[in-house]
C-alpha cells in the first residue's frame, strides 16, 4: 500500500479527506465536547445516534428503530464501563470524530466516540475513544494500535481530537494494524459485533461510504 500512496488515486481521497474533517471542525455540531451526566441517559444516547446514524436529537424515540437502539445501547454500555473504571460520578464530556478510511476502491466514515476523564486515582486527565462495536481504546495510541480496521489507510483528527492551525484542521493518516495481526474487517473481538450486524441496524456499510466527487460527508 505504502507504494501506492503518492497515485493520482490516493492525492484525491488525501484532499478529500482533508476536506471532508475541515466541514466537521467547521460545524462542530457533532465533534464539540458536551457535558453530560450518565443519569441523563436520554442525552447521551442523543448524542451517541447523532454520530452514528446521522438522527438528529429533535428526532422523536419512536422514529429509532430496534437495531438503532440495541447498537446505541452497546456503545451506552461502553460509556457507562468507561465512567465506572475511572471512578466517575457525575459529569463527563462527550464528542466524537470520524476516521476516513480507504478500502480497496471504497471509502468508509466510521464514527469514533470521545470521553474526555478525569482519573481520581492519578489525577490525570484522559481521553477514552470507543469505535463503532463499543471497544474501549484508553488512548488514541491504542486506537492507533489495536484498532479492528482491516487493512487500509486512514485519515484522522491528529491525536483523535478535532484543533486547527491558523483555521486549518489538523489531520493525519495511518495503516490499520490488521495485516500482521491477521485480524478482518468484519470481527470484532470482544461483544462479537461486526459491521454486518451494525449495518443490520439500518446504517448498510455503503452509507458510510462517499464517492470521490462529493466535496464532503453530509452530517
Amino acid at each position: 500500500m505504502a507504494d501506492n500512496l503518492n497515485s493520482e488515486d490516493m492525492r484525491r481521497w488525501k484532499d478529500l479527506t482533508l476536506e471532508t474533517q475541515q466541514a466537521y471542525f467547521d460545524s462542530s455540531h457533532i465533534v464539540k465536547c458536551r457535558e453530560c451526566k450518565l443519569s441523563d441517559t436520554s442525552n447521551l444516547k442523543k448524542i451517541i445516534r447523532l454520530a452514528f446514524y446521522d438522527i438528529s436529537e429533535e428526532e422523536p424515540p419512536e422514529n429509532i428503530t430496534e437495531k438503532q437502539l440495541e447498537h446505541i445501547n452497546i456503545i451506552f454500555d461502553s460509556i457507562k464501563r468507561t465512567m465506572k473504571k475511572h471512578k466517575i460520578e457525575e459529569s463527563i464530556l462527550v464528542s466524537a470524530l470520524f476516521v476516513l478510511a480507504k478500502v480497496g476502491d471504497g471509502y468508509c466514515k466510521l464514527p469514533v466516540i470521545n470521553l474526555l476523564t478525569h482519573d481520581t486515582d492519578t489525577q490525570q486527565d484522559n481521553n477514552t475513544f470507543i469505535d463503532f462495536c463499543g471497544r474501549v481504546y484508553k488512548n488514541w495510541q491504542d486506537y492507533l494500535k489495536n484498532n479492528t480496521l482491516r487493512n487500509c489507510i486512514f485519515c484522522y483528527p491528529e491525536n483523535g481530537v478535532y484543533l486547527a492551525e491558523n483555521g486549518t484542521v489538523k489531520v493525519k493518516y495511518g495503516i490499520s494494524p490488521n495485516e500482521k495481526r491477521g485480524r478482518r474487517f468484519l470481527k470484532y473481538l470482544d461483544t462479537g459485533c461486526t459491521i454486518l450486524s451494525v449495518a443490520a441496524t439500518g446504517v448498510a456499510i455503503a452509507a458510510w461510504c462517499f464517492p470521490v466527487a462529493l466535496p464532503l460527508v453530509a452530517g
